[in-house]
């Protein structure tokens, strides 16, 4: 029998919220790095999440069982407010300086003044 992960939380209360959703339809799962969530809560979510995982057989339905009670992330295909399909990434015009000022500074932070190599 093997494991799968079915979805990753932010942190471990909504993880217990969902399991216990999945229990009472009688699926079986099991949390993973429930404590490192609470530990490094400030990193990203692939070091500090808590993912649930399912048995392989029951990936199908833990999966419907979430998207019936609305825990399940939807996919932004479309603009919610115009109906665009055309979405991407881009930086506001006030926070484009910041970042750019942001990237500049790290790049001399990374090794001091006065110091030849």
């Amino acid at each position: 029998m093997k494991t799968v992960r079915l979805i990753t939380c932010n942190d471990a209360m909504t993880a217990h919220i969902l399991q216990g959703a999945l229990e009472n339809e009688g699926v079986e799962s099991v949390l993973h790095n429930e404590n490192f969530s609470s530990l490094y809560r400030c990193f990203v979510q692939n070091i500090s999440g808590v993912d649930i995982f399912v048995m392989e057989e029951d990936y199908g339905r833990a999966v419907q069982i979430l998207k019936d009670n609305q825990s399940w992330p939807e996919d932004l295909r479309y603009c919610p407010y115009c109906g665009s399909s055309d979405i991407k990434f881009v930086l506001k015009k006030n926070t484009r300086g910041r970042a750019i000022s942001a990237a500049i500074i790290c790049a001399y932070a990374c090794v001091p003044p006065g110091n030849s190599y």
